[in-house]
Order: C-alpha cells, then sequence, then structure tokens
C-alpha cells in the first residue's frame, strides 16, 4: 500500500501602520563597532523565560504595548510590544514510512504493520490531522475488494473504535496510539475502518490538540484479514492525512 500525506499550512503577515505628526521625532539606533539592537524599546524586563516546565515571553512595563484594533475585523490592527516582533516558529509534519507492507494473508489471521506520526506546530491554536482512504483495500483487477472492517461485534464506525481481536473476523482498519490521539481507541485491541472517500464519508481526527505541539508523535497501525473465499492476489489502497496547524 502506499501512503501519501499532504500538508495545509496557513500563511499569516503582520501589518504595522506609521503615523506621521505633525512634529518631528527621531528615533536612535543603537549600535557599535560589533552590534546593533532593532525593535529597541524601554521597559522593566522583555525576553523569554522558561523552567522544565514551562516557556513564556513576557514585556513589562513597556509604555503603550499593545494590541490596537482587531485584525481582520477593523480598519486598522498594531500590534506594538515584544510579543508582537519575534518569530513564530516553523510547522512540520512527517510520517515515519509512506509504503507498508501487510503481506500475504492467510484465512483465519490477522496481518498488521505500523508506522508514526510526528507533528511540531508552534501556534497557540494547536492542531488537527485528519485521515481517510481512498477506497477499501482493492484487488489490482479494479473489481474485488477486503471490506472495512466493522470489528467483533459489527459496531465500529469511521469515528468510534471497538475490540477487533477474533481473526475469522475478515477486514481492514486501524489503531491509534500515542499522543493526542481519540479517546474511543481504549488499547491495541480497538480498531476502527478508515473514512472512505469514494463513498463520501467526511475525514476523521486522528490526532488533534489545542496546545502548541513539540515533536507529538503516534503510532497507525493497520490490520487486514480474509476470509476463505477472497481472491488471491495483491490488494492495495492510499491512506491520505491532513495536517491542519491552528494560528
Amino acid at each position: 500500500m502506499n501512503y501519501k500525506s499532504k500538508k495545509i499550512i496557513g500563511l499569516y503577515s503582520a501589518l504595522v501602520f506609521i503615523f506621521l505628526a505633525s512634529y518631528p521625532v527621531w528615533a536612535d539606533r543603537l549600535e557599535s563597532d560589533s552590534y546593533f539592537v532593532t525593535f529597541g524599546n524601554f521597559n522593566v524586563t522583555s525576553g523569554e523565560k522558561s523552567s522544565a516546565s514551562y516557556n513564556v515571553t513576557d514585556t513589562v512595563g513597556q509604555v503603550a504595548n499593545g494590541p490596537y484594533g482587531q485584525y481582520g475585523s477593523s480598519d486598522y490592527f498594531i500590534g506594538s510590544g515584544f510579543q508582537y516582533i519575534y518569530q513564530i516558529d516553523s510547522f512540520a509534519f512527517t510520517i515515519s514510512d509512506v509504503s507498508i507492507e501487510l503481506g500475504s494473508i492467510n484465512p483465519s489471521t490477522h496481518n498488521s504493520a505500523t508506522h508514526d506520526l510526528t507533528i511540531t506546530t508552534r501556534g497557540a491554536g494547536g492542531y488537527l490531522i485528519y485521515a481517510y482512504e481512498e477506497h477499501p483495500l482493492r484487488h489490482n483487477n479494479g473489481s474485488t475488494d477486503i471490506p472495512d472492517t466493522t470489528c467483533d461485534l459489527g459496531t465500529c464506525t469511521i469515528s468510534n473504535a471497538e475490540v477487533w481481536s477474533n481473526t475469522s473476523i475478515p477486514g481492514f482498519g486501524f489503531n491509534m496510539t500515542g499522543d493526542d490521539i481519540p479517546i474511543d481507541f481504549v488499547d491495541s485491541t480497538y480498531f476502527r475502518p478508515f473514512a472512505d472517500d469514494e463513498s463520501a464519508d467526511p475525514m476523521q481526527i486522528v490526532m488533534s490538540s489545542t496546545n502548541i505541539a513539540n515533536a507529538r508523535t503516534s503510532t497507525v497501525t493497520y490490520k487486514a484479514g480474509v476470509s476463505g473465499t477472497q481472491a488471491a492476489g495483491d490488494y492495495q489502497t492510499n491512506i491520505r492525512f491532513v495536517a491542519v496547524p491552528g494560528y
């Protein structure tokens, strides 16, 4: 099976407005032979502070720090102060292996394989990762499928995982373990079928957080089983992951 990932990255720009007064205003450039200071300001303290349990930036005692106006909904927006000039860190989403092989599957057995999803996004709005399949696992004849799993009791859905451990029940599905996964993946025995794009299923969230993410990682376990009447041959589908940062 070939797996592809898609990144959606939001790009934002800040607007800075300069107002001209009717009287002269001067600002000094702070420099020497070995340094110069940009965005200088006078305050009690400003910068980045951290410990083993937190990271914070602050500006204390600055005169007229912002914001002013409402970004996106008023005629102007001014961001003034230390928090508005430091650089937002990068967004990254990686998949450890983009080609997964489940091997030769025999009736009354389940074959599985795994890979990892890792995301870093420093936006205060957290992130979402969605997943869906292009179609069920399909024979290279184009007409024979391994059906998506309904789990042991026939009750799991694209949004609700259930136990699937009975090897006599065929199908194709996935399990999630690790950081920021949906709560219905109780343990490694709980599986879901993928949302099926061919059937117009809405893609489903497989990782999410409202917090800043730093190398948050989960493991996707794919599992497939076949019945005694399943046609022999190669079966394949594409799983797509859509990573969306929040700002």
